[in-house]
């Protein structure tokens, strides 16, 4: 079944690698996360690839870093219409960036690092991924959820943090998602929006929002 979605612009870029474009994250905020100081992982993805030496830089960098304290969650959703399913394993509140990263991304003096250890499962009823993208950060003091980030992949990577990659069609992915919440955000909720989107047959599927509780 193959599905034509109402999305806005910026949704529909995110989603046009995909036949299925009601996977992605929330496009009424979008607009709002992309005027966020901080780089999210599609911004900073190329940036990442271009430098040769980052991954050396960030494991260099994270010497010295405290990895912060895992923090079980252990709560599951799933999308009964789109198929996706995810369990909340556990997160770490108050992971402490380097200096050097402090030094090389100057919004962090200002922001926490929280990560978020997920397991993803795909739909394997339509063509589509489920991955880091697809979930948001919210309850933000400004209300707009916050995306991911990459600018720290690297180095949560070398402090044993595996980066969360894109689950695809019918396959299940595990892994660490990053956030860089305002210091004073106390309440961390993690949302997965699915969006409203009409299938090639007319059938409407409906927005809903999932949100799993970190603290």
């Amino acid at each position: 079944m193959r599905v034509r979605t109402f999305l806005p612009a910026v949704a529909a870029f995110v989603a046009c690698s995909a036949l299925l474009t009601a996977c992605g994250g929330d496009s009424d905020n979008d607009s709002g996360a992309a005027s966020d100081p901080t780089p999210t992982r599609s911004a900073t993805a190329s940036a990442d690839a271009a430098s040769p030496s980052a991954a050396a830089e960030a494991a260099e960098g994270s010497e010295g870093a405290a990895a912060g304290t895992p923090q079980a969650v252990n709560k599951s959703f799933e999308d009964d219409v789109m198929g996706h399913k995810a369990t909340v394993l556990k997160y770490v509140p108050d992971y402490e960036p380097s200096a050097a990263a402090k030094s090389k991304f100057s919004a962090l003096e200002n922001q926490k690092v929280v990560l978020v250890n997920v397991k993803v499962t795909a739909s394997a009823k339509y063509y589509t991924s489920f991955g880091a993208t697809s979930f948001r950060l919210t309850g933000m003091s400004n209300g707009i959820d916050q995306a991911s980030t990459t600018i720290l992949d690297d180095e949560v990577k070398a402090a044993g943090y595996e980066p969360l990659e894109d689950a695809k069609t019918g396959k299940s992915s595990t892994g660490w998602i990053v956030f860089t919440p305002a210091k004073d955000t106390q309440k961390l909720v993690l949302r997965y929006k699915r969006l409203a989107a009409k299938t090639s047959d007319g059938k409407a599927i409906t927005a809903k929002t999932f949100d799993t509780p970190l603290n």
